[in-house]
This record gives structure tokens, sequence and C-alpha cells, in this order.
């Protein structure tokens, strides 16, 4: 009996090891994954660049109409719906991963001067929206952002969706749930186990980076009309992944390419080109089409949706409460 014992200890001991050097891997890689989402995914400001009003990005305030709509789960969204003079094409912004709706304001006025009527609006966290930001709490306030749209936007003009940078992920995901009829794709990244390999290349981080925001599978499955434009010295979204994407989508696909441009200069490079590469691209898009019909959730989805709405207005309304008694 001693013997068992000694010899259980002693497996004991030496499988010790094994399982703390595994739970600090495991720790590890979890403050890896933190780390990567943390530092490069959301990076929300709640302060404007300039200010909230859209003459001081160059949109005339006029021709602009600001909007708040709430997602399914409570939360309150901040927009801006940006008229064209001579609208032919009407669509939603999903903006990139830093600041808010006032970061890439300045972009607007090249879309109004495409013929592009925009609704330029912040997730969950960002700027004047509610909430924190997710990976499906973006995504899902991509897909109430387009049914908002819908609902506001000019009926006979073609719809387009789109994003930049972390943005276009988040349009490629929100174009799998609602109808539009072509997709725009700025400085968009493949995966973001890819965006990982670049950023730290001798970091495995792309093993914990996760595929939430899948856009080259997205792209696959796409039955639109899709614009890729790029930077071609992309120092954040190599170029290679404009390509890939271009690559992946089986359907009408067009690419241009800024020469020299980087992650965030394409506009500021080489503006009239971009204005006519997707005056070209949305004149295209077909008009007068009925948009497919959208599946409504059943009465049990309705149902939570509305409590957990209820819910968010308590903690808010509770939270102002406190915030007005300091």
């Amino acid at each position: 009996m001693r013997r068992k014992n000694a010899a259980s200890r002693l497996k004991a001991s030496a499988a010790r090891p094994l399982v703390i050097g595994g739970a600090a891997t495991v720790i590890a890689l979890e403050i890896a994954r933190r780390l990567f989402r943390h530092t490069r995914i959301f990076c929300p400001d709640r302060a404007p660049a300039k200010s909230w009003n859209p003459d001081d990005y160059g949109i005339p305030s006029e021709r602009v109409t600001e909007e708040w709509f709430e997602t399914p789960d409570g939360e309150m969204l901040y927009g801006w719906y940006c008229r064209a003079e001579k609208p032919i094409a009407s669509g939603v912004f999903c903006h990139g991963n830093t600041g808010n709706l006032t970061t890439t304001a300045n972009v607007i006025t090249h879309l109004l001067n495409a013929g592009f009527s925009v609704l330029l609006f912040d997730y969950r966290g960002f700027g004047k929206s509610t909430g924190r930001p997710s990976f499906s709490g973006v995504v899902a306030d991509g897909v109430t952002a387009a049914r908002f749209h819908d609902h506001i936007r000019p009926r006979e003009l073609p719809t387009v969706l789109y994003g930049y940078s972390l943005g276009g992920a988040i349009a490629a995901q929100v174009s799998l749930h609602h109808p539009f009829d072509g997709l725009i794709l700025q400085s968009t990244f493949t995966s973001l186990p890819d965006l990982a390999r670049v950023t730290w290349p001798r970091l495995p981080l792309h093993l914990v980076a996760g595929n939430v925001l899948d856009t080259r599978t997205a792209v696959r499955s796409l039955r639109v009309p899709l614009l890729l434009l790029h930077g071609g010295n992309d120092e954040v979204v190599p170029c290679w992944m404009a390509h890939e994407l271009h690559e992946a989508c089986a359907t009408e696909k067009a690419i241009h390419v800024v020469d020299g441009g980087l992650h965030k200069d394409l506009y500021l490079r080489d503006a009239d080109a971009l204005v006519r590469t997707i005056n070209r691209f949305v004149t295209d898009l077909p008009r007068h089409k009925p948009a497919p019909a959208i599946a409504t959730p059943n009465a049990i989805a309705q149902a939570l949706d509305a409590t957990l709405r209820a819910i968010r207005r308590h903690f808010r309304a509770r939270q102002a409460g406190v915030r007005h008694a300091v």
C-alpha cells in the first residue's frame, strides 16, 4: 500500500509541471487574444474629432438629418443621413475601428459628389451611441442600420453598403443578413488571423485571433456587384488582401488600387478618380428593383428583444439619474 501511495505521489509530482505549464499556456493565449482584440479591433472615442457639426467636415448641414434608432437588444445608435444633391444611390457607411463617425466624416463629401446618399452611423460604444462594442454587437448594429436605412431612403434608388477597414469586414457580414444592390469595401482585411500575422509576424496571435469577421468567406457568398478600393502601399492592411478578396468573389466585381496609397489617405491622394469609380459603380447598379423580402423574427424572439430593450432602458435611466445626482 505504501508503495502504491508513493507511486501515486510520484506521478502527481511529475504531472504537476505539465498541468501548471498547460494552464500558463492557456492564460498566456487568453491574454494575447485580449491584447490583440483590445489594441487592434475596437478603439472607440466618445468625443468628436472636431465637433458634432457636419459643416466642420465639409458636409452641408442643410443636407444632413440627425438620426437615432434602436437595436433589438435596446441600444440607441446615433447617425447622420447625408443626402446627395442629385442622388443616384443611397446606402449605409460602416466606419473603421477608431474614434467615431466624425473620424471618417470627411470622406462623406466625396461620396455625396459621386451621387451617393449615405447613412453614416456609430456602432454601440462609439460616439453618442450607447453600450459597449463587441463582435456580435457591431454586426447586429450594421444590420439594424441597414433596416433603418430602408425606412428613410428614397425607394426608387439602388442601395449600397460601404465599409472602410474594420467597417468593411462588418459590412461583409451585414451583407449576409440584409439585402443590398452593391457592396463597396475600402482598405478591408481578409480575416482576423491574416491581419494578426501581418501585425505581429513573430507572435502566434493568429492562433487566438478568432475568425468571426471572415471577409474572404463572406464575399464568396456575395450575389451582388462588389467594388474594392485599396492603397497600393497600405501599411495596415496589405494590398494583397484586396486582391485575395477580388479573387474569392464569384459575382461581378471590380478593384481600384490607388498608387502609393496608405491606409487612411486614399481620398487625399486621388479623390477625383475614386469619385469617378464610385459614380460608375453605383450608376451601373440595377434600378427600380424591389428589395427581397426580409424575414421577421418569430414571436419568441420579438418578446425576448422587447424584454432586453426594457431592461437596458431601465439601466440607462438609472445611470442617468446617478450622474444627475452627482
